[in-house]
Formats: structure tokens, C-alpha cells, sequence
């Protein structure tokens, strides 16, 4: 039973695996069956390039439309997905040039740059024969049909171009403005069944714009070419015969170009225009390739340059055309002007290539109207008329101005920073209308690509001096100002430490002292007459006395909350009047100079402040003093401190090394004050002090710092 149970699970297990790979084969075939056609119509975007694969040209997209500026034989631009089958696409198209063909591919796959470089299907309009064509490349072309366009194929001129694959049937119709249509269809027995669409042009440029994709049927085939079935499809070239070579469709459009390509033999060379007689009215002929389109139409052959005001411009010329003008000539001092012109299209080339010069030889004349290259340093740059940008630039000792057209800008263009190095290419003019007479000469661009940075400008400029000049200027404020602070900082520490040091100090020493002199009267209240045990006591009790008024100094010393709450005037006195302890000596204040003694910065006014207290006791101890004037001097640039008596004085020199003369000096050398101190027997002394104002930015006030404290 077991063998017959394992075999039977094993036998379940692969019918699950069969039946769930034929459920996701299912899935899959049905995905890529809905894809590989068009399910709606579908209307390519012409804005968003990332909808789009370039293969060669030069693609953008102009007002709503995709514009191929380039002349590149084979240009594709495609689109779309390649599992596509039965769909038809169609679009407004307009040749640029002359002797070349554009229009839609369909069912493409395998596309690479180059001419017919692809697997798929293409419909068109060419002008060299007139005709509408449809063919297939398999990187070779293989035209199949070739069908007249009445009256003809006109360049920029809009046609709407429809392309259909249906099954194995192709049918293009081309319809004319006027309502002229033109259809032609095969069979291609053999045909690819799917694949994606895009755009191309032949050896001119183009535009395109209503693009539209929608899935197609036998219904809409038959609209097109009726019921009957489109014949097989033969490759044939000029001549009726077979061919799959894309050489032989170069050699037809040669051949059409000599049947098509006339040339007036009466053509002056633009550099014999300067041979002909002054001042007589002259019609001449010129032949040259298109430089520049706008301000004026500018054009060059190998011998110099021409510009040319057209009677008639409503043929839109591309750079590179080669034109074919008849005119009044108005000679010029360098070169000429063609007036009242007919400029006919002769056939589309590359642009010509600059001619490199400097600004010297820019400046002689010689390359008037000419297309050339030059570089120079930008002086400066503004916003001219028509959104158009005006530089002045200089090479050497020559000053020239560069003008860009607006034509197309929304905005003032990208910025260039001045006195960066640029290499510019454009049309060289003489002509005041363009120079104002400022510059000797100027040069036209034809669009803002023709300019190239050559070098950035150094970074020690001016204006990177002046910034690195106030970046220092900025950092050295910003070092006093944290200096400063940290002055701050360090001096409001200071005064804590010694506010929590005078607090523990009368905790402590002050209050145990009390209670020593406390417990002594006690004692000498019990002694009772020993008299030698009484006296013993009463000295004990005065140093105990004499201790604890020096501990009391001491811890005011250490708070100084009076010079704080009183300013240093006020405290001063007191200090006198403790010290004297309403003694005979008369102390005078006086405040000069109008200032608020209270505005004093905390560390000066302390200092100031110990140094009295210092000359005031030594005045009541040592001098035997009747008077005292305490003098606080507010100057412009300093504070000075005077503390003068009338007691005996001393000899000069005496006290100089004592401990107090010494404190004081230190104190005085701690905030940068000058102490003198001038006395002689019988005249009494004065103790000066005098302290220079400190800088604002690293002052703090009073009020700050109370303000800071609490």
C-alpha cells in the first residue's frame, strides 16, 4: 500500500505542476497578445523627450511640433511598443530643404544609427521626383511603390501623411492643404509582424506634429484603397528594375538632383563685387551658403561674405543652405549689401565652418560679413531689445561687442560670469548699426550654443578680494565678541566663588568666633575677683573681638555687595564710617565729571573699590587724619580714584615696599590702572588711581551683569 501512496502523491504532484504551467502560459500569451497591438488611440507626446529614442539628427521640439534641424540622411526618432501588429499612424509633416524625403516608419525593430539602418517599414513624401513612396528597409532600402503628387511636393508646406499595416498590407495616403489626396498600398508577402513607429527624414530636415497611433482593421484599409486587394510588393529602382541596395537610392537622388539642380551661369563671386563700378545701379547674382538667418540674411561663399535684405521672406531659410540671390548691389566700404532680393534654395548643406581670427585682424575690415571664430574676455553683459544679450568683450587692446538674438527665449539666458574667457562664433559686421560706435566691430551669433567658455574667470578677482577682505573683517568680530564673553564668563565665576566663599566664611569662622566670645564672658562672669585669671581672660576676649572684625572684613571684602547695590562712591563712604567708628575725621565725597558711578564695570569698580579700602584704613591707622576726600573723576577715556588726607604723611620711599602699597599695586596691575601715590612729612597723602575705559564690545555693564547673576 505504502509504494501505491507515494506514487499516487508523486503522480498528483506533477499534475498540479503541469496545470499551473499551463495556467501562467496561458496568462503570459494572453498579456502578450494584448500587447502587441494598439488596444485606444494613442497620441504621442512631442514635449516629453524621454518618450522618444533618437537615432541620429538633430531633434527638439518647437512650438507643439518635433522639428529635425538636421540634414543627416536617414534621422529616426522612434517611439512606441515593439510587440505592436495592426495599427496605423499619421501626422501633419513639412519639408525643411529641398531634394529629400520625410515621413513615418512602422513596425520597426533593431534600429541603430545610419542611413536605413533598421528592420521596418517607411512612407513618405520625397521632392525630388514629386512623389509619395513607400518601401521597406532591412538596413538597405527596398522601395515598392512611387506614385506622382499633383501638383507637387512643396517644401515647408504642411501635408497630412496617414500610414497603415494591416496584416501584411501597407497603404499610405498623403493629402495636400487644398484636399489633394494621394494613396498607394502593397502586399509584402513575407511581412514583419510587429514592431514600433517613429519618425524620419532623408537628407533634409522636417517637422512633424499631430502624431497619432490608433489600432487598425479591414475596415479602415478598405476606407483607404476600397475592397480590392493591394498589389505584391517589388522592389524597384529608377529604371524599373530590382534592387535592395540603399546605394542605388543615393544614385537616384544624384541623378535627380542634376535634373533638377540649375544654376544661373551669370553668378558673380562675391569677391569681384568690390571690382564693380560705384555709384551705377548694379543687379547681380551671387551663389553662397546661408551663415545667418536673423537680424539680416547673411551669406558666404569661398571668397568672403554678403548680407542680403530679401524683398520676399516667406521662405524660411536653414544655416547651410545653399541659395541662389539676384539683387541691387549697394557697395560698402568692406564688403556689400544685397537690396530688394530674390533668394531661391538651391539645395541643402552642412554649415560652413568658421574662419578663425583674432581681434586685430577682426578689426581691419577684411572679414566683414564673414562667419568666423574668436574668443575675449567678458567686460560685462546686458539685456538688449527683443530679449536679445549684448556683451562687450576685449582681446588685447581691442574692445568688440557680441550680440545674441532673443528669437525663442522666454528669459534673460544662463548666466556667464564677467571676465571669464569665451569663444565665440558668428558673423563679423563693421556696420554702426551694430557697432554703435563704440567698438570697432561686432560679431552676430546665431543662438547662445555659439558661445563657449573657454576659462572661468580667476578666483582674485575684485569682488572675491572685497568678500574675503569683510569674511576676515567678520571673523575677527566674531573672535572679540567670544573673547569677550568668555571675559564674562570667567569674571562672573570669579565673583560667585568669592560670594560662596564670604557665605561659608560667616557660616563658619565668623559665627564660631561669636560663640568663643561668648563662651569667655561667660567664663570671666564666673571667675568671680581672681584678678590675674580676669585679666587673662579680658586679653582673650579682645583678640577674640579683633578676630572676629577681621573675619567680618574679610567676608565684606570677598561679597563687596555694597559696591553693587550702592555704586562705588556710596560704598566707599561706608567703608569710612566703619572704619572710623564715629571718630573725629571728616570724610568728603565728590562725584566729577557728571557720570553715574554706578555704570562702572563690575571688575573695575571692585578693583577701585579695594584699593580705597586699603588708602582709607591705612589713613585712619597710620596718618591721624582730621579730613578725607574721597574724588571719583568720570573722563572721557578713563576713571580716576583720589583719596586724599591731611595727617602727617611719610617720606617718600618709606612705605613703597609694605604688604598694603604692595596689594594695592597689584590690584591696580590686575584691571589695568595706573597707581600713584604721592605723600610728604607734615602735608598729608593722596592715592591716585586711574583706569583707562575698556572698548565697548568687550564691556559688560553693571546692570548686564546683575541681570546675568540672578
Amino acid at each position: 500500500m505504502k509504494p501505491a501512496s507515494a506514487s499516487r502523491r508523486i503522480l498528483l504532484l506533477v499534475s498540479a505542476l503541469l496545470a499551473v504551467t499551463a495556467v501562467v502560459s496561458f496568462v503570459a500569451w494572453r498579456l502578450s497578445a494584448s500587447r502587441r497591438d494598439v488596444s485606444a488611440p494613442y497620441t504621442a507626446s512631442l514635449d516629453r523627450r524621454d518618450d522618444w529614442t533618437a537615432y541620429g539628427g538633430t531633434w527638439e521640439a518647437v512650438d507643439g511640433a518635433m522639428r529635425n534641424n538636421s540634414d543627416e540622411r536617414g534621422a529616426k526618432l522612434m517611439s512606441g511598443s515593439p510587440h505592436w501588429q495592426n495599427y496605423s499612424v499619421e501626422a501633419d509633416v513639412q519639408l525643411l530643404g529641398q531634394y529629400g524625403d520625410a515621413g513615418l516608419i512602422l513596425r520597426a525593430t533593431n534600429e541603430e544609427e545610419g542611413v536605413d539602418a533598421y528592420n521596418g517599414y517607411f512612407a513618405g513624401l520625397r521632392d525630388l521626383d514629386n512623389s509619395v513612396i513607400l518601401g521597406r528597409a532591412d538596413f538597405g532600402w527596398r522601395e515598392y511603390r512611387s506614385v506622382p503628387v499633383k501638383p507637387r511636393v512643396n517644401a515647408q508646406t504642411w501635408y497630412h501623411l496617414k500610414f497603415l499595416a494591416y496584416e501584411c498590407d501597407f497603404v499610405v495616403r498623403a493629402t495636400s492643404l487644398a484636399g489633394e489626396a494621394t494613396t498607394a498600398a502593397v502586399r509584402n508577402r513575407d511581412c514583419l509582424q510587429w514592431g514600433r513607429f517613429g519618425l524620419k527624414s532623408y537628407a533634409t530636415g522636417a517637422l512633424w506634429r499631430n502624431v497619432e497611433v490608433r489600432p487598425a482593421t479591414r475596415a479602415d484599409e478598405v476606407a483607404l484603397i476600397g475592397p480590392e486587394a493591394p498589389p505584391t510588393a517589388v522592389a524597384r529602382d529608377s529604371t524599373g528594375g530590382a534592387t535592395s541596395d540603399s546605394l542605388d537610392r543615393d544614385m537616384e537622388a544624384i541623378d535627380r538632383e542634376t535634373k533638377y539642380h540649375h544654376f544661373d551661369p551669370h553668378a558673380i563671386p562675391i569677391a569681384n563685387l568690390r571690382l564693380l563700378a560705384p555709384g551705377k545701379p548694379n543687379q547681380v547674382t551671387v551663389h553662397g551658403n546661408v551663415t545667418l538667418t536673423s537680424p539680416m540674411l547673411f551669406i558666404q561663399d569661398p571668397g568672403g561674405g554678403l548680407a542680403i535684405a530679401r524683398s520676399d521672406e516667406r521662405v524660411p531659410l536653414e544655416i547651410g543652405d545653399e541659395v541662389e540671390a539676384t539683387g541691387d548691389l549697394a557697395p560698402g566700404d568692406f564688403s556689400s549689401v544685397l537690396k530688394n532680393a530674390n533668394v531661391r534654395v538651391l539645395w541643402s548643406h552642412s554649415p560652413v565652418p568658421p574662419v578663425s581670427v583674432t581681434a586685430s585682424q577682426a578689426t581691419s575690415g577684411n572679414y566683414d560679413a564673414m562667419f568666423i571664430e574668436i574668443e575675449g574676455l567678458l567686460q560685462k553683459k546686458e539685456e538688449g531689445p527683443h530679449q536679445s544679450l549684448i556683451m562687450t568683450l576685449s582681446s588685447g587692446s581691442q574692445n568688440f561687442r557680441a550680440i545674441v538674438s532673443g528669437k525663442g527665449r522666454t528669459s534673460f539666458p544662463w548666466a556667464i560670469a564677467e571676465m571669464s574667457r569665451l569663444r565665440l562664433h558668428g558673423i563679423c559686421v563693421v556696420d554702426p548699426v551694430y557697432t554703435r560706435n563704440q567698438t570697432p566691430f561686432a560679431v552676430i551669433l546665431p543662438a547662445i550654443d555659439d558661445i563657449e567658455v573657454v576659462q572661468r574667470p580667476p578666483w582674485w578677482s575684485t569682488g572675491h578680494i572685497v568678500a574675503g577682505v569683510i569674511a576676515l573683517l567678520l571673523m575677527v568680530l566674531a573672535a572679540q565678541t567670544i573673547h569677550g564673553r568668555i571675559e564674562r564668563m570667567k569674571l562672573r565665576a570669579v565673583f560667585e566663588e568669592r560670594a560662596r566663599l564670604a557665605h561659608e566664611m560667616h557660616d563658619t569662622l565668623a559665627q564660631s568666633f561669636a560663640g568663643i566670645g561668648f563662651q569667655l564672658q561667660a567664663i570671666h562672669d564666673e571667675v568671680g575677683n581672681e584678678t590675674e585669671l580676669r585679666e587673662h581672660l579680658n586679653l582673650a576676649t579682645d583678640l577674640v573681638r579683633t578676630s572676629h572684625d577681621e573675619a567680618r572684613r574679610s567676608i565684606s571684602a570677598l561679597r563687596s555687595e555694597a559696591v553693587e547695590k550702592l555704586g562705588l562712591l556710596r560704598a566707599l563712604d561706608d567703608c569710612a564710617a566703619r572704619i572710623t567708628n564715629g571718630g573725629p575725621m571728616e570724610v568728603l565725597l565728590q562725584n566729577l565729571g557728571g557720570g553715574d558711578p554706578t555704570s562702572i564695570p563690575p571688575r573695575i569698580a571692585d578693583g577701585l573699590y579695594r584699593i580705597g579700602q586699603e588708602a582709607i584704613a591705612n589713613a585712619v591707622r597710620h596718618a591721624d587724619a582730621s579730613k578725607m576726600v574721597i574724588s571719583l573723576h568720570h573722563e572721557p577715556a578713563a576713571w580716576q580714584l583720589v583719596i586724599e588726607d591731611d595727617g602727617r604723611g611719610f617720606p617718600p620711599g618709606q612705605d613703597s615696599a609694605s604688604f598694603g602699597i604692595r596689594g594695592m599695586g597689584k590690584r591696580a596691575e590686575s584691571i589695568g590702572a595706573a597707581l600713584d601715590i604721592r605723600s610728604s612729612p607734615g602735608k598729608g597723602t593722596s592715592v591716585q588711581v586711574r583706569v583707562p575705559r575698556a572698548k565697548r564690545f568687550i564691556r559688560m555693564s553693571r546692570r548686564e551683569y546683575d541681570r546675568r547673576v540672578r
